[in-house]
């Protein structure tokens, strides 16, 4: 429609929300509203896949580059060949050891509906990665005891052990001890020490248990041993 207003030519035009055309029936009317005001799709970014990955390999897919030119990324959501994986800014997978290209794709929406996708292949290389190394700590801590007196017994943890050797001397100047005494009369004694050698009082008219904890150290590698001792019953006089 056309309207001459002072030798000017003003065209006036009309926004539909509506649409009876079978051709877009299935398009949310609400999305195609907000294209047409001129929003701008956001742009999704994947990170973190390699192009090839050992068969086995865990895959940690990150969209956290993904941006939005006018707005803010909503909603985000992953696929592994056409199936669902998660709804998160991140998805982690281990693909099939099948020496196959799987396709993992991320689509975006922004916070007014519009949406857009890009995805990455990796190709599975069916040879395993080699197994990493467990962290082991070759420490077996020991506890052994000697009678000094009737009322004394000494500890050691000399005879704890590193590699299957017995410990050096450094190490058992570092051996950590703690020390919890019952008593017949309910009450209770704690104590620490470091050395080789833990020496306990012992009174068997008054004494109940003994809960001996020692921690043997070696670099970084450290290991720990509770032994509970019944007193008379564990400790002979």
């Amino acid at each position: 429609m056309k309207r001459l207003l002072m030798g000017s030519v003003v065209l006036i035009g009309f926004l539909y929300s509506g649409c009876d055309s079978a051709c877009c029936q299935d398009r949310p009317l609400v999305q195609t509203s907000i294209n047409r005001l001129g929003n701008l799709t956001p742009i999704p970014v994947i990170t973190g896949l390699p192009a090839k990955a050992p068969c086995g390999t865990r895959l940690t897919a990150s969209g956290t580059e993904s941006s939005d030119p006018d707005g803010t990324i909503a909603a985000y959501y992953w696929t592994l060949d056409g199936n669902a994986l998660n709804a998160a800014q991140t998805a982690e997978t281990t693909l099939p050891c099948d020496g196959n290209e799987h396709r993992i794709c991320l689509t975006v929406t922004d916070n007014r509906g519009a949406s857009q996708t890009t995805c990455q292949t990796v190709q599975i290389d069916n040879i395993k990665p080699e197994p990493k190394p467990a962290d082991t700590c070759n420490i077996v801590p020991m506890i052994t005891y000697q009678k000094a007196d009737a009322m004394q017994y000494k500890f050691y943890c000399t005879q704890s052990t590193y590699n299957a050797e017995p410990i050096d001397a450094a190490t058992a100047e570092a051996c950590e001890w703690s020390a919890t005494k019952t008593f017949q009369d309910g009450s209770i004694d704690i104590h620490g020490q470091t050395g080789p050698v833990k020496w306990i009082n012992v009174d068997p008219e008054k004494f109940k248990a003994l809960d001996l904890t020692l921690t043997v150290k070696n670099d970084d590698c450290e290991a720990t041993v509770t032994k509970h001792y019944f007193i008379p019953d564990d400790l002979p006089y």
